[in-house]
């Protein structure tokens, strides 16, 4: 089967254990006899009662499902594994590139903020007016964001959309891998 089918059947089989949990955690964990011992007969009917709300199953039959789909998932998930590495690798360069995304998206909103230049008015300590008051003058500030168009050989702009070319590349390679990728795995008739 394809990767991209285990994990869709992984996904099913969580799904079962987790509607069977419900089950037997909504029903109750004891046989109840009242006014008289029951024999060991009537004791083993009462466990092998199949009911309708346990989907007409045994309460048994019910907890040795659990542990069957448990050791499925277990089986499949070491097929997954095993078969992933090379995914995995896709889904480490994936994060790669989208931590280097946000960080130049960042940068780009930071340049946004900078103003070539900037006016402020200050005291001149050196000079007063007639009153003996500093003197207010305006002094100009010229402002340069911290990177440039050097620091990767193309602007933040053509970087970000370098990065995600990268990216959609990546995730082509990915959803590839995944619905093409064989694994070594069988899901046993009926389990599901």
């Amino acid at each position: 089967m394809t990767l991209q089918k285990a994990m869709r059947v992984r996904a099913e089989l969580k799904k079962e254990i987790s509607n069977l949990n419900e089950l037997i955690h909504g029903y109750s964990h004891q046989i109840s006899f009242k006014g008289k011992v029951p024999k060991a007969e009537e004791i083993a009917a009462k466990r092998a009662e199949k009911v309708a709300a346990l989907d007409g199953l045994s309460y048994e039959d019910v907890v040795k499902r659990l542990f069957t789909l448990t050791d499925a998932i277990l089986e499949l998930n070491t097929a997954i594994e095993s078969a992933n590495r090379e995914g995995h690798n896709l889904l480490f360069k994936e994060a790669a590139i989208k931590s280097k995304l946000s960080v130049v998206e960042y940068q780009i909103t930071m340049e946004r903020k900078v103003e070539a230049e900037t006016e402020e008015l200050e005291y001149d300590y050196e000079h007063t007016d007639e009153k003996g008051n500093y003197k207010r003058v305006k002094v100009s500030t010229y402002n340069y964001p911290m990177l440039t168009d050097e620091t990767f050989g193309v602007s933040l702009i053509g970087l970000k959309k370098q990065l995600n070319r990268e990216l959609e590349t990546v995730r082509d390679e990915l959803t590839a891998f995944n619905a093409t990728h064989k694994i070594d795995y069988e899901l046993p008739e009926g389990i599901l």
